[in-house]
């Protein structure tokens, strides 16, 4: 009889992390990318902005939105305005990042823009952005690495780190 509730216990026990796994990748998604080994031109967190909420407070002095439907995936786009000069303004979103001297210039598509490799693992394809001023690509790389790291100090760490089952995982998931 021993034997018996012993056993379910542990099948009880099992499940009970087998279901938490999951959750737990999925709301410390944010810790998790900005931890993990990356190259220099990697920014992991970029694909997680499909499909993830980001908190405005993970990234003081920039302005998060989530542009996907309400009922529909998360599409996040993380925005600042105003880094160099008084109206110019940067946006992430969508597997890209775009610099342009007002808003109204990305409207019509005026704007210096850095791409990433077709959502993968947050590689900047620098191919495309060959045309692009030095001095907008580096504006755009310092807020690429600005928010990277506002990400990864204003995320709270997970109760239990996962890191490593994230890091195959993503590896996997975002080749």
């Amino acid at each position: 009889m021993k034997k018996v509730i012993i056993i379910i216990t542990s099948v009880v026990v099992g499940l009970f992390i087998l279901i938490r796994i999951p959750i737990n990748l999925q709301s410390n998604a944010y810790y998790y990318a900005t931890h993990m080994p990356h190259k220099s031109n990697q920014y992991p967190f970029v694909p997680i902005l499909s499909g993830h909420y980001l908190p405005e407070n993970y990234v003081p002095g920039y302005h998060t939105k989530n542009t996907g439907s309400t009922r529909g995936p998360i599409l996040m786009k993380i925005t600042r305005e105003g880094i160099r000069k008084k109206h110019d303004i940067l946006q992430i979103k969508g597997g890209s990042a775009f610099y342009a001297l007002s808003t109204s210039e990305i409207m019509v598509g005026n704007s210096y823009d850095l791409y990433f490799f077709n959502h993968n693992n947050g590689t900047v394809d620098s191919e495309n952005s060959k045309n692009m001023p030095n001095y907008s690509r580096k504006l755009i790389y310092d807020e690429l690495n600005n928010i990277q790291n506002e990400i990864k100090q204003n995320t709270p760490k997970p109760k239990v780190n996962l890191q490593w089952i994230w890091n195959v995982w993503f590896k996997i998931h975002y080749r």
